[in-house]
């Protein structure tokens, strides 16, 4: 498989393209064939700057991908099942393996992958910040700045469902 790694900080210059085996899932581990990812500004800000707990390393959060391969002791998935999730463990590969209790979620096969690829950690971040840090409750207002922008627009989307009233800030 291809995997894209990073062996010192800096620019786009930085990242390589090496093969390497593809993974194999332990007894609770699900085999994912990676569909898409996000690049995040964790994924950038490290890249320029670190640090890194290795190198070389494989950045990545956010994913999307179909399981490939599940261990003997799984029950929450099966091959075939679409797929999204999160991982510290890098992404920028055509393969990962993660737990089956990790961040990993299970779509309908109907929904296109790619755009799912890049949305785990955008929601989960305006998720964090509207429900769980600020606690909005059905009938409050709520001012979101940058409203355009991914957190943005998936905090929107979020506190419209808690039957909140938006109001947002963007761009002209």
């Amino acid at each position: 498989m291809k995997k894209i790694i990073v062996n010192e900080y800096g620019s786009v210059d930085v990242l390589q393209e090496v093969v390497a085996l593809k993974p194999v899932p332990g007894e609770k581990d699900v085999l994912i064939k990676v569909a898409a990812i996000g690049v995040n500004d964790p994924d950038i800000v490290m890249r320029k700057y670190g640090p890194f707990p290795t190198m070389p390393h494989m950045l990545g959060g956010d994913f999307s991908g179909i399981v490939e391969q599940v261990g003997a002791e799984v029950t929450k998935f099966q091959v075939g099942d679409h797929v999204m999730g999160y991982t510290k463990r890098g992404t920028y590969a055509q393969y990962i393996v993660l737990d089956q209790d990790d961040s990993l979620s299970q779509v309908p096969d109907q929904l296109d992958l790619i755009p799912l690829g890049g949305l785990y950690l955008t929601a989960l971040t305006a998720w964090s910040a509207i429900m769980k840090n600020g606690h909005l409750q059905a009938g409050q207002k709520v001012l979101i700045h940058g409203g355009a922008g991914g957190v943005g627009s998936m905090a929107i989307q979020i506190a419209k469902a808690a039957g909140a009233t938006v109001i947002t800030t963007a761009r002209s």
